[in-house]
């Protein structure tokens, strides 16, 4: 048997299994040179599977790209494509790359990369916002769960009273129940897949996913138990009411602490020892083996240990980063591929395909039904109810494996598990067209109230959301606080709202920092210097400041939702937001930070209120702090016209007020450029009320500049740079303005505007607000 020269496998059937025979090291090939085939070698097929497997998804989701399809659908059809309903069909294409024997090899991969998969998405989860599931939703989710379940049981009986001989039993009355869950996992991906994970249906929709997957969890829990007890003896499932509990009670009582004493030792946003990250890795698979001893899967068995586990920033973000990529990134897509790949279309040709679709069907609509009634039951618009549904109906990456789970115990067959899968991507498919048809995330905060500076009655003071991504952004934040002029008399309410990015996480959390809220709180992010920061200043402005606290975690590519909420909420009239880089004490570029800046720029677009951009240039030149009070804080306003240079001019004479400010007002005049009547004549009417502000005495300082083109209004820049610690701009101009002129060649943020831009280059040292109008729509 040391010859592998001859014969390296081969394969024949037993008792309707294909079995394998094969060298236990045939493992790395000596190459073409020696005369050896490498593809009858486990190594150089498994890497040729996974490699191809990649070059098919790319391809597929490049071609797929227009429909926008989650990315699970996409790897699904990958695998079919791949399989023997498409690719396999050439026998030498499936004996060379997919041969029998590497079936184990690459299935235990894949399995393995699942297992961490589910870990990470346990490890995202905060297991205390259970509960915050509201009656509400509590109610749509059992109804949403049983109705599917009466649906799909009345149409099972149907068919079996019309042919009594297939009597399918256990088999068909699984495919019921799992077609009436709805996974919390799978929905959760889903609407972070649309980028609506953290809005108000968001929300919902995760917790309504949750009651169902735990009703359907408890349901096939028993069902399994009932068949064993069937099967074998009324005893039989006392094993696994003993055995299960107990190992959950050594999951939390004695790994879960094990994991947090290990994790102990690395302190706060430091990165985890590579012992210590070794040693969870073995606690994660001890649990996965543990997990398969007592009769649960191993990935489940993970997901729980996730789930039990804080994801604060010391346990959960750092093995996230660690784990992400191999795991979710790329193990996952040959997952759910596989997956794809064990699909047999011919298998539906026979007459038996046609009952089996009319029960999965009949759960479909039961679960349509059973979601929709009650929505509007509970008075939801019918736009917000339809996408609810469809959400519900929507089937994920959990689903998926209880079908490969199911299909490989053979309680379904190969033709049902077919079946389970087509109907999966036809529904999450279409269903996710619709969704992001009907719901439009900005339509709850684009409401017909203007809530600008300008509109704002100052009688009753003025309402500022104010958004902090770390620590360094608090100095300068308080600062422009200061600067714009708090009195008892005219005071400032403000909410400080922190951000935190999760990468695919699987419930965003919007809170309110106080007593309630502060263990979840601290569990979710760092120390609360930054909420200390603004308390200490709320504390000594002695009532011209009233600060309430926020945490918002989300995904970056939907975080603008929850501050747009906030500010709606809050009724606030300008929401300020950091500049994406930050500098050094010498003038560098200290740090550029994308996802500050992607979140900037869905502001900018959808934002519910004014918003202004605060590029912070503090340290440079060492500006003072209008709290100190030792020396007047220099702004400059560049007034070119139109409605943003309005709001911010009359930002700045709020600024005025302030006794250590000194404002100057540069208004650009275009030669021989005539502007349009109407925002002429606004203008003007801003422009009194400066020159009213004036009168009264304001340190207020008004300079007008003529200029013919933009390299004039550069010189005018550079002219005045060093005598301004603040310099505040409108966001958008006349394109075919003059003043602007040849500004726009190099243009490294143009989401400041072409004014904004050029002041926000490294050239300047004076720190600069850009203002943006509450836009219409």
């Amino acid at each position: 048997m040391n010859n592998t020269k001859g014969l390296t496998s081969a394969k024949g059937t037993a008792l309707g299994d294909q079995m394998v025979c094969q060298y236990i090291h045939m493992i790395d090939s000596a190459g073409f040179w020696y005369g050896d085939d490498p593809m009858g070698y486990t190594t150089p097929v498994l890497l040729a599977e996974v490699s191809l497997i990649f070059i098919i998804s790319g391809l597929t989701h490049l071609l797929m790209r227009p429909l926008r399809q989650p990315k699970i659908i996409v790897q699904i059809i990958a695998g079919i494509i791949m399989g023997p309903s498409v690719l396999g069909q050439s026998r030498g294409y499936a004996d060379a790359l997919f041969p029998p024997g590497s079936k184990l090899v690459f299935s235990t991969l894949v399995e393995f990369g699942f297992m961490f998969h589910l870990f990470i998405l346990g490890l995202q989860i905060n297991a205390s916002l259970i509960k915050s599931i509201g009656r509400k939703a509590l109610i749509i989710g059992l109804v949403g769960t049983m109705i599917p379940l009466a649906f799909g049981g009345t149409a099972y009986k149907i068919l079996q009273h019309t042919n009594p001989s297939e009597d399918r039993g256990i088999r068909l009355l699984s495919v019921v129940t799992i077609n009436s869950m709805t996974s919390f996992i799978g929905v959760t991906s889903l609407l972070e897949n649309l980028n609506i994970l953290n809005t108000e249906i968001g929300q919902f929709a995760s917790s309504i996913s949750l009651v169902s997957d735990a009703s359907c969890g408890v349901l096939i829990f028993v069902m399994r138990n009932v068949d064993t007890a069937l099967k074998y003896s009324p005893t039989k499932p006392l094993q696994t009411l003993v055995l299960v509990p107990g190992y959950y009670c050594i999951l939390f009582f004695l790994l879960r602490p094990l994991v947090i004493w290990i994790v102990s030792y690395t302190p706060v946003k430091e990165p985890i020892k590579e012992s210590h990250f070794i040693a969870i890795l073995c606690i994660v698979m001890g649990n996965g083996l543990l997990a398969e001893c007592v009769g649960e899967h191993a990935r489940f068995g993970a997901f729980a240990l996730g789930v039990s586990l804080p994801n604060g920033p010391t346990l959960g973000a750092n093995l996230i980063k660690k784990l992400d990529v191999l795991f979710t990134g790329s193990l996952l897509q040959l997952y759910c591929t596989a997956k794809g790949f064990t699909t047999l279309f011919s298998s539906m040709a026979k007459m038996s395909a046609v009952k089996i679709e009319i029960i999965i069907f009949a759960g479909y609509i039961g679960k349509f039904t059973g979601t929709i009634l009650p929505s509007i039951y509970y008075k939801m618009p019918f736009r917000e109810s339809l996408t609810l549904t469809l959400i519900m109906c929507c089937k994920g990456v959990m689903e998926l494996a209880i079908y490969s789970t199911l299909e490989a115990a053979q309680i379904i067959t190969r033709q049902t598990y077919t079946l389970l899968i087509i109907n999966m991507i036809i529904i999450t498919g279409l269903a996710s067209i619709f969704i992001r048809h009907l719901y439009d995330t900005s339509t709850r905060y684009m409401g017909d109230t203007r809530r600008t500076i300008s509109n704002s009655d100052q009688n009753f003071g003025l309402r500022t959301l104010v958004c902090i991504h770390s620590e360094e952004n608090v100095s300068s934040l308080i600062n422009l606080l200061e600067v714009s002029n708090p009195t008892k008399e005219n005071p400032i309410f403000v909410s400080v709202l922190q951000l935190v990015e999760i990468t695919r996480k699987a419930a965003s959390i919007l809170v309110k920092h106080d007593r309630q809220h502060i263990s979840l709180v601290s569990n979710l992010c760092c120390s609360g210097h930054i909420g200390n920061a603004f308390d200490h200043y709320e504390s000594s402005s002695e009532g011209s400041v009233m600060i309430q606290n926020f945490k918002a975690i989300a995904p970056c590519a939907s975080m603008h939702d929850d501050i747009c909420t906030l500010a709606v909420d809050q009724k606030t009239s300008i929401i300020i937001v950091p500049y994406h880089k930050t500098w050094a004490i010498d003038g560098t570029a200290k740090a550029n930070t994308p996802f500050i800046r992607t979140i900037n720029k869905n502001l900018l677009k959808k934002t519910p209120c004014s918003i202004g951009v605060l590029v912070d240039r503090g340290q440079i030149c060492g500006n003072p702090s209008v709290l100190n009070g030792n020396s007047p804080y220099r702004i400059a306003m560049l007034f070119l016209g139109g409605a943003d240079d309005r709001e911010a001019l009359v930002y700045s004479i709020r600024m005025a007020g302030h006794p250590n400010v000194n404002l100057t007002v540069v208004q650009f005049i275009a030669w021989g450029y005539k502007t349009n009547s109407y925002q002429e004549n606004l203008d003007k009417e801003v422009l009194n009320e400066l020159w009213f502000s004036i009168l009264r005495k304001r340190k207020i300082y008004y300079k007008k500049e003529t200029v013919r083109h933009g390299v004039d209004t550069r010189h005018v820049m550079h002219k005045i740079a060093n005598n301004f610690d603040l310099v505040i701009v409108g966001k958008y101009h006349e394109p075919d303005s003059p003043v602007t002129l040849g500004l726009r060649e190099r243009s490294e943020s143009p989401e400041l505007g072409v004014l904004g831009d050029m002041l926000a280059s490294s050239v300047f040292q004076f720190s600069v607000l850009v203002v943006q109008q509450q836009p219409r729509r």
